[in-house]
């Protein structure tokens, strides 16, 4: 039996499908250790062993701290009472939780699934990340730029966050808004408050553009307060994932756009995708790697983080933008990306099997 392990909510992982589907696929017994941190109990089942105490998704690391702790107690107790045969590690959060456990017991029988930066910069910490991505069977990666953070010897894989279904279901050809306000839109985790603030400020109260937000967060309540001052920008806030397609489907344009930072820099998010199966062009960040992947390749717009002129840009941008050749662009990518996910659904099945 494999053991699929996260410290996250397993409905906040959709990359989980892939290793289901291969599992599944193969007939390979399995179960999902997970934490649901909403105030709902959590339900055991053939598939599930759930771990529940309610914890905000983004609050200090001294307020994770007796919590991760308490999960890691039940992680490493049901791993050892069910003897998995192999682990399937959902990021590194989870990872670093046991990570001389894994290189003791599961050397070699693991996959290592890398989604986000967060302390590697951190030496002790860097060498622990290291150390995990050594002794996995594989190591993915969801950014390629994340390989100059983990700095492994070993090949990584590309494992993309997109959606099989969005990109079969995916638009074709871009629609260019001929008339009328340009909708810039921005669907995400709300909690960058101050630079949300400096996004909002600058499309707030132009014609040119309506900028809707969409998105649970820590500051949405605040967010909606300080926009109260712009009649052309709205915070909607939690959607429905279900809903997401139809969402983006109604802007005309992707904020792509986060300040740099660690964390930031080198990620690729869903909406990136998002902008590439929708054919929605993005505005970005030109001093992050994304920034630097829509600039080069034609997916939209990157400018600087403090450009004063941004709006007037954009709107030049898109006032001129040609429709076809950036969904010619956008299907170019993606061509790219299905055939790094065929490789990275190749070691799924090769780990399964061996």
């Amino acid at each position: 039996m494999v053991g699929i392990i996260s410290i996250g909510q397993i409905e906040l992982c959709p990359f989980v499908k892939k290793y289901v589907s291969a599992l599944e696929k193969e007939n390979v017994p399995y179960e999902i250790v997970h934490w649901n941190r909403s105030a709902e109990k959590g339900e055991n089942d053939d598939k599930n062993v759930t771990f529940s105490a309610p914890l905000s998704r983004y609050t200090s690391l001294f307020s994770k701290f007796i919590p991760f702790l308490k999960f890691r107690s039940f992680a490493k107790r049901t791993i050892k009472r069910k003897k998995y045969d192999k682990l399937i590690i959902l990021t590194t959060q989870t990872a670093i939780l046991f990570p001389f456990f894994l290189k003791r017991r599961y050397k070699g029988k693991y996959v290592f699934d890398y989604r986000d930066a967060s302390y590697e910069y951190i030496k002790p910490y860097g060498a622990i990340v290291r150390m995990i991505a050594k002794n996995a069977f594989f190591t993915c990666v969801s950014s390629p730029k994340f390989a100059s953070v983990i700095k492994s010897k070993r090949e990584l894989f590309i494992s993309h966050n997109f959606s099989d279904e969005n990109y079969k279901n995916r638009v074709l050809s871009c629609k260019k808004n001929a008339s009328g306000k340009i909708v810039m839109g921005y669907v995400g985790y709300l909690r960058e408050y101050e630079y949300l603030t400096q996004l909002c400020s600058l499309f707030g109260n132009d014609e040119r553009f309506a900028f809707e937000i969409y998105g649970s967060g820590d500051c949405v309540e605040k967010l909606k307060n300080f926009c109260e001052r712009f009649e052309n920008v709205t915070v909607y806030g939690a959607y429905d994932e279900k809903d997401k397609m139809k969402i983006v489907d109604s802007f005309d344009m992707i904020c792509y756009n986060y300040p740099k930072s660690f964390v930031n820099t080198p990620a690729l998010a869903n909406k990136f995708y998002d902008g590439l199966t929708r054919k929605k062009p993005m505005f970005a960040n030109e001093e992050t790697f994304s920034g630097e992947l829509i600039k080069s390749r034609g997916l939209g717009i990157s400018l600087a983080q403090d450009d004063k002129s941004a709006a007037d840009k954009i709107y030049g941008y898109y006032e001129n933008f040609n429709p076809e050749e950036f969904s010619h662009n956008c299907e170019s990518f993606l061509d790219e990306v299905i055939k790094q996910d065929a490789l990275y659904v190749s070691q799924i099945e090769k780990f399964i099997k061996e």
